[in-house]
């Protein structure tokens, strides 16, 4: 992805130079392809190019209209139709960038034209006769900035790593939000990161700094169902998903100068994009790059892991350069402090095996990645509880059908069909939570992780909210709605930044605005059909899936399937990390050591569960923040 930055001066003073070129500086590897600087009295941005599209080699930013100047890590699809409505000639369009197709919106709409793309993007305008500096982020904020607003300045930039190159700019973390984070908690503060004074836009808004450096954001799209979509007949949903998810597959790659891939789990979601990127890639002359990460091919255990459905996707599809990553050589210390450097910020246990996919897929010559994450909240949905919420709604032929056809499909007798599809359902959300909680090692009540007493004290204190509550006979929608407007407000794409340190660009075709408002259309009724979930995706992409598809088993494989074999080789070494920590005591306000050594130690190496070791993993989780704030404040010297 390329990279956006820069500096408005509203107290009458004029910006240096100079600290437009720490931002550069600190974010040159998202310009591989150049960096273009505009200097202007109280103003300074720059654009870094990481060069994706065809249109990217006409692009020359920063873009200037008039009085008005603009910069942009874009891609929109939508060009035809954008270039239509403003009057744009076929001829003309070709050679034009997204950038200077933006500025053109923006002369026609204004601060309404966000509304009128379609496609990833981030764009910053100055309006020097305004004084005003807008920002705009795509709907589900695939593309992402943040800001500072310091005294006399307001700053801003792709990555945190940008604002802290100002010298003027804290670099401090926000023990609130650590608290939040820690406890699981929703984060009703919209924008807070984890550091003080350091704002992310949300996606799907707009913000804007007045000449008095005053700024605020709107929003100006929510996650909804697209009209033209809803009440429709069953032939319509199966033709529509196979061409809205077909355009935002193709959307990513068919303007794309380099090659793409995708992380396959070997799952329905990033089994479809494997499959719909083949008709645009044989076009290309190209190969879709597939990294997936398996066990060993000579590996005979107990452990499962997507090889299988990747091999049955491999012949299917002839299209596919897949590039297998086993992990014998690498755990959560590969690379841990020079991750924490690149990402501005702590990760999760599986940020090594993120690497690896990441390096695969450039190896291979790509420079999109891509993943399935999104198609269960958005046109996939798995169909949970679906026989309760027809008992309970007295749809009685349909229950008692697809009981049926769900008892034959599994092979499960009655009451076990009693127990998991109808009883466990209807517990309280509470209750069915820490049943599950107990079952994973985890503490039944509250927080999971292992927190302190003080800071469950802090948590408990506030009254907060822990995320993803679900009400398990409420409509699916409501919960899939939670979890978009969640993933909405993110700071940044998860995997972005990341995939940036690599030389790639992430996006998410399921995160797709269309993808979003066709998923929220879709009749519930249609989530579970025949005793099968996904049904409309079985049935939509009946020739783009291997056949075996058709009778796939619930379930996905994990993206560190021998995750537990990992942290018992790495067990000695956390231990004697958490004893340090513990001793030193600056840590012991937000961790409970004691805990964090318990859950670690609980399973033996033959109480695997193929990558799903909620508690171990928790564990580890804790450590590498903890890892992260000593290593932030430089306490581990």
């Amino acid at each position: 992805m390329s990279g956006v930055c820069g500096i408005v001066r509203f107290d009458g003073g004029a910006v240096d130079a100079r600290d437009l070129d720490r931002q550069t500086g600190r974010l040159k590897h998202l310009g591989p392809d150049g960096v273009a600087r505009f200097v202007e009295g109280p103003v300074a941005m720059a654009h870094l190019m990481m060069r994706i599209t065809r249109e990217d080699g006409f692009d020359a930013q920063p873009v200037h209209d008039g009085d008005r100047t603009l910069v942009a890590d874009a891609r929109i699809d939508n060009r035809e139709e954008i270039a239509q409505a403003l009057g744009i000639a076929p001829d003309a369009l070709a050679d034009m960038s997204d950038s200077a197709l933006i500025m053109r919106a923006w002369r026609r709409w204004d601060e309404a034209a966000p509304e009128h793309l379609v496609g990833d993007f981030l764009f910053v305008v100055w309006d020097a006769e305004t004084r005003t500096l807008t920002l705009a982020r795509d709907h589900m904020g695939q593309r992402h900035v943040f800001y500072h607003q310091g005294e006399g300045f307001f700053a801003f930039a792709t990555e945190i790593k940008g604002l802290w190159a100002l010298p003027d700019a804290p670099r401090e973390l926000d023990d609130d939000q650590i608290a939040r984070g820690l406890a699981f908690e929703e984060n009703l503060d919209i924008g807070a990161t984890g550091y003080v004074g350091i704002r992310a836009m949300p996606g799907g808004t707009l913000g804007v700094l007045d000449a008095s450096g005053g700024f605020a954001w709107r929003r100006y799209w929510e996650p909804h169902a697209d009209p033209a979509h809803e009440g429709k007949d069953e032939a319509y949903y199966i033709a529509a998903y196979r061409q809205v998810l077909t355009d935002a597959v193709a959307c990513r790659l068919r303007r794309s100068a380099w090659a793409g891939g995708v992380f396959m789990g070997g799952g329905f979601d990033s089994s479809a994009i494997c499959g719909l990127a083949g008709p645009v890639v044989g076009a290309q002359g190209r190969k879709f790059i597939v990294a997936s990460s398996v066990m060993p091919e000579d590996y005979r255990g107990a452990i499962h892991s997507a090889r299988r459905w990747v091999e049955m996707c491999r012949r299917h599809m002839p299209h596919l350069d897949v590039r297998y990553v086993t992990r014998e050589d690498l755990d959560i210390f590969t690379g841990m402090e020079e991750a924490f450097l690149a990402t501005d910020g702590g990760h999760s246990p599986n940020r090594y095996v993120n690497d690896a996919l990441y390096k695969a897929i450039k190896a291979a010559g790509g420079r999109i990645a891509m993943d399935g994450f999104g198609g269960d909240y958005t046109v996939n949905p798995r169909g949970q509880n679906a026989l309760t919420r027809l008992l309970v709604r007295g749809q009685w032929r349909r229950f008692f059908s697809e009981f049926g056809a769900v008892k034959k499909r599994l092979r499960l007798d009655t009451r076990r069909m009693v127990v998991r599809y109808m009883l466990y359902p209807l517990l309280p959300a509470w209750l069915a939570t820490a049943r599950a909680n107990r079952a994973n090692g985890l503490r039944m009540f509250g927080p999971t992780m292992p927190l302190s007493k003080a800071a469950l004290a802090d948590h408990r204190r506030r009254g907060a909210r822990t995320r993803f509550q679900w009400k398990p006979l409420a409509s699916q929608r409501d919960g899939m709605l939670r979890t978009l407007r969640s993933q909405q407000n993110g700071q940044a794409l998860a995997g972005s930044i990341a995939a940036a340190q690599h030389g790639l660009e992430f996006t998410q075709p399921f995160h797709d605005k269309r993808v979003v408002e066709f998923g929220l259309a879709i009749p519930e009724d249609l989530y579970l059909k025949d005793g099968k979930e996904r049904w409309l995706a079985r049935k939509a992409l009946a020739d783009v899936y291997p056949p075996e598809y058709q009778e796939r088993k619930p379930g996905n494989d994990d993206l560190g399937p021998d995750f537990l074999m990992m942290a018992k080789r790495v067990e000695p070494r956390v231990l004697a990390e958490i004893d340090r920590m513990e001793k030193g005591g600056k840590l012991s306000r937000y961790y409970d050591f004691a805990r964090m050594r318990k859950m670690l130690t609980r399973r033996r190496l033959e109480d695997h569960s193929s990558g799903n070791e909620f508690d171990t993993r928790q564990a580890q989780l804790a450590f590498l923040q903890a890892r992260y704030i000593e290593w932030f404040r430089g306490e581990n010297a």
